[in-house]
């Protein structure tokens, strides 16, 4: 992968690589016995208020168990979610979430 070896400077000496948010949370620390369909459910409402979600991906693998991926349809939603659930409860459980991030090579 010779594009991702060694980063671009840019003019002034800057790296060209940089980190944009994306439209997706990664969210944490979820009830791990919950239905699927129904942590979907709780998720959508929880998340609905700050834009159009086009997608929520739960998966009850071992490895990804109380984990989750909510995809809005822009970014200022997803960064408005993350800020105004910080410290949130999600059924008696602290929920942990992170932005995903383009990596942009130009």
């Amino acid at each position: 992968m010779a594009g991702l070896s060694a980063p671009a400077s840019g003019a002034n000496g800057a790296s060209a690589n940089q980190k944009r948010p994306n439209q997706t949370l990664y969210c944490s620390n979820l009830p791990d016995k919950m239905q699927k369909d129904d942590l979907k459910r709780a998720l959508y409402m929880l998340f609905l208020p700050y834009g159009p979600i086009l997608d929520i991906v739960t998966l009850k693998t071992t490895k990804m168990r109380g984990q989750a991926h909510v995809l809005f349809r822009d970014v200022q939603a997803s960064t408005q979610a993350l800020r105004s659930l910080q410290g949130h409860e999600f059924f008696g459980k602290q929920m942990v979430r992170y932005m995903i991030f383009m990596l942009s090579l130009i």
